[in-house]
């Protein structure tokens, strides 16, 4: 039996009547968070750009937070687009990379137009997840130092496999969708902190969609494409940088979701760094509340942590969300990092750009704890004050983002698109999204209240 055919098995074999409540509270809250990070970007130039020049025409489906309706693929493109046009979606530790705002785009427009149930939608959500994370455990970490986005370039499969659970496509066309996703894969780390990212999002979510929807139609692929000698796995990783036996043992025993489980950010930036914001905003609240009187600034993380993209200087408001000493001087400046801190004005501040000079970068042994830091701070008068973070709030399972933090970033998110009412009420029928009848009524909820977006 090949790859693809096995991953397709394995995915169709997850049973949602098994579920755990909890995984499944975990999912309704990625969901949310992700449609206010949509809602968040649909205002923005990257958006726009991709209605104009991305899209074939009008259609049936709804665009996230704007007033103009898509055919299918072209929606999937759009709102993945706007949903990661801000960097502030959720990530997978498993994937290292941001899923949920691949498969809600990929499987909104099925949901639409398909009359889906909230539950079946969660569910093929769930599945999606499993899907992608498995496959990467196959491939990370050596497929994201390779420079690959994962993303894109393995979100696709929870993407196409989503799309499939909700097109009811068997084992055979299942697995020719998994198959095609791979000569549609796509995303280099190049182009981080650049307009280019939030495409790599739109284009995995439409191709993941397009996937299972040709194989539904009877269209083919082979069936080796993924362990094939010039296949996804060689291609993409090379020989000896990959295990296909990782990538099928241990499904649902327990979901991905559960462990590790999807982180959903609580700041608007690179998820890498939430943790030494997390210790610098600790020292701002106690006793260093003046950043003025900080001589000397020492950041130590995990190595996996700190990549050329983190370790960058902030040198545009887009490549600001990447940056370690962006962030954390920010921390210690204002004592908090917002949404505004990521735009051009933001930039020029100086005691902001004083305080980034002085931050000194040290890489921790690799027993470290993984998303943790370690902060040391030297005050002009000599004394010396220490934070440590294990875990960053919103880690998962280990450490969840509380619930009024959830709500409050997403009324936050969506205040940018819909009507303050309006928004609020998204929020309940997604709080409740598995009960929901339709897919259709969330959808109308968030057209009602969108308002026009500002020429």
């Amino acid at each position: 039996m090949s790859l693809s055919h096995e991953l397709a098995t394995r995915a169709l074999a997850l049973d949602p009547g098994g579920f755990d409540p909890t995984a499944l509270g975990f999912a309704r809250d990625a969901i949310a968070d992700m449609i206010g990070c949509a809602l968040l970007g649909a205002p923005t130039a990257t958006t726009e750009a991709a209605l104009l020049r991305g899209v074939q025409g009008d259609g049936p489906c709804h665009v996230l937070g704007r007033t103009e309706r898509l055919g299918r693929l072209d929606a999937a493109f759009v709102n993945g687009v706007s949903g990661h046009a801000l960097d502030y979606d959720d990530t997978s530790k498993s994937l290292s990379g941001h899923p949920t705002v691949i498969i809600i785009p990929a499987i909104l427009p099925l949901a639409e137009s398909l009359e889906i149930s909230g539950r079946a939608f969660l569910d093929a959500y769930v599945i999606g997840v499993e899907a992608a994370t498995r496959f990467a455990r196959g491939v990370n970490f050596a497929h994201y130092e390779k420079g690959w986005h994962p993303t894109a370039t393995l979100g696709i499969f929870g993407a196409v496999v989503s799309a499939g659970i909700l097109l009811k496509l068997d084992a055979k066309r299942m697995a020719d969708a998994i198959s095609m996703a791979a000569s549609l894969a796509s995303g280099i780390k190049a182009n981080f902190g650049t307009d280019t990212k939030p495409l790599h999002a739109g284009l995995a979510a439409r191709n993941g969609l397009f996937a299972a929807l040709m194989a539904a139609e009877g269209v083919n692929a082979a069936a080796t494409a993924l362990e094939h000698p010039q296949g996804f796995l060689e291609v993409f990783n090379g020989k000896g940088n990959y295990d296909a036996d990782r990538m099928l043992t241990g499904w649902g025993e327990p979901l991905d979701l559960m462990n590790p489980g999807i982180s959903i950010k609580k700041y608007p930036c690179v998820y890498s760094v939430h943790a030494a914001i997390d210790a610098v905003i600790a020292l701002h609240d106690g006793p260093v509340p003046d950043s003025t009187a900080v001589e000397d600034v020492v950041v130590r993380m995990h190595p996996r942590r700190l990549l050329p993209h983190v370790r960058n200087p902030a040198t545009s408001a887009l490549n600001a969300k990447f940056s370690l000493s962006y962030a954390v001087a920010r921390g210690l400046v204002n004592g908090t990092v917002r949404l505004d801190h990521f735009e051009d004005a933001a930039l020029g501040d100086p005691e902001v750009t004083r305080i980034m000079e002085l931050i000194r970068i040290e890489e921790m042994p690799e027993d470290f704890s993984d998303y943790g830091a370690d902060v040391v701070v030297r005050m002009k008068d000599g004394q010396v004050f220490e934070s440590h973070i294990e875990v960053p709030l919103g880690r998962g399972p280990e450490s969840p983002l509380p619930m009024e933090m959830l709500e409050k970033k997403f009324l936050d998110c969506a205040s940018r698109s819909l009507t303050a009412g309006g928004a609020a009420e998204v929020f309940r029928m997604l709080m409740k999204l598995d009960r929901l009848a339709s897919l259709s009524d969330l959808v109308a909820a968030i057209e009602t209240s969108t308002r026009p977006v500002k020429g």
